[in-house]
């Protein structure tokens, strides 16, 4: 995946210095120093952008969490305990432990059936997710955290 964005990054920047370079009158693209500048800006934007995806990758987070019994099957910087509880309604709940602010950066990919309705909020314990079905409909989940 980081290198498709690498290739997109670099697709970019050859479209702006070829849009900047043939702005330039046919006289100015032609000076050396014109062309050395608009290498070195390009080179510029590359570096950043690949810097960019790099750190992107670095502070990705995530956790495959089994729908049995709540437990983490495979994480990435993912430094929090995930646990199974019901609700008083029946619903299940599965709770990030000392997981605490903004509810909204934390999303939930269903890795086996789609249909699947769930909501996530901010509980006493962490953030939450609570799952609106009974318990052996539930699939495989993946947590991702911006």
């Amino acid at each position: 995946m980081w290198l498709m964005q690498i290739g997109l990054v670099l697709l970019v920047l050859v479209l702006i210095y070829n849009a900047f370079y043939s702005f330039l009158p046919s006289s100015a693209q032609v000076i050396l120093w014109v062309r050395i500048i608009a290498i070195i800006c390009a080179l510029v934007i590359l570096v950043w952008g690949i810097r960019q995806v790099i750190q992107d990758y670095r502070n990705y987070r995530f956790a495959y969490v089994s729908a049995k019994d709540g437990k983490i099957l495979k994480k990435k910087n993912f430094p929090w305990n995930v646990t199974k509880t019901t609700t008083r309604d029946g619903d299940i709940v599965y709770i990030i432990n000392e997981r605490y602010g903004d509810a909204s950066e934390v999303s939930v990919k269903l890795l086996d059936r789609l249909g699947t309705s769930y909501a996530i909020y901010n509980a006493m314990d962490g953030v939450g997710v609570k799952f609106r079905c009974s318990d052996n409909e539930i699939p495989d989940f993946e947590i991702i955290i911006k």
